[in-house]
């Protein structure tokens, strides 16, 4: 059974205290992160202002501080306890702001945003539409949304999306994550799998605008 978001945030909440103490969890991350990283910097240029929508404790924004250290960085999550963790991992960091929101109401000014990452927290968010849509309000023409996550598809995805409903709901398939891109506005995305023929974790790069380049259709 699935938990509402009030539910599932005030795990978070609790789990903030000790998120980052495994260290296969730790590792698993690094290699998402570095991921993400490597497609985030594939672009034609370096992103100006990124977000990381469902940050945690910060692990990816520390990462992208280091590499983009001219970048202005937001992180959002609706955890309160990550966020506060985030802030203390960041510190009072120039170009550097964490919020405590939930991807459906980003604080943000419309087409501000080069690029939003987000990594194992789409399948979480409560209200996917209004949260594409969110993100693709505050992205620049042709700025990109970077997802990695779990997706229904194959076996290991539809054992995920089957046996995985106590920890987030929005596993999607190809079809789904059209729908909810065309609705939202995006005009490309693309998707590869992540470490492996059998691993249900996928990258996808989706686009908006009329610039948009780079992705293909699905």
């Amino acid at each position: 059974m699935s938990m509402s978001r009030d539910e599932e945030v005030a795990r978070f909440d609790r789990w903030s205290a000790t998120y980052d103490r495994s260290p296969a969890q730790r590792l698993f991350f690094t290699w998402v992160h570095r991921a993400v990283y490597e497609a985030l910097a594939s672009g034609d240029s370096a992103p100006r202002r990124v977000v990381d929508v469902g940050c945690g404790t910060g692990r990816l924004l520390a990462m992208l501080r280091k590499r983009l250290p001219d970048a202005e960085l937001v992180g959002v999550d609706p955890s309160a306890g990550m966020v506060a963790k985030a802030r203390a991992r960041l510190g009072q960091q120039a170009h550097v702001r964490i919020d405590v929101t939930p991807a459906s109401a980003l604080p943000l000014e419309d087409r501000s945003v080069d690029a939003v990452v987000t990594t194992i927290s789409f399948h979480h968010w409560d209200d996917q539409p209004a949260s594409l849509g969110e993100i693709s309000r505050v992205l620049r023409d042709g700025g990109r949304l970077l997802i990695a996550d779990l997706l229904a598809i194959g076996v290991a995805g539809h054992l995920a999306a089957r046996f995985g409903r106590h920890h987030g709901h929005g596993y999607r398939t190809d079809e789904e994550l059209g729908a909810l891109f065309r609705g939202a506005g995006f005009t490309q995305w693309s998707r590869r799998r992540l470490f492996g023929p059998a691993s249900p974790l996928y990258l996808i790069d989706a686009r908006v605008g009329e610039n948009a380049t780079g992705a293909r259709s699905a």
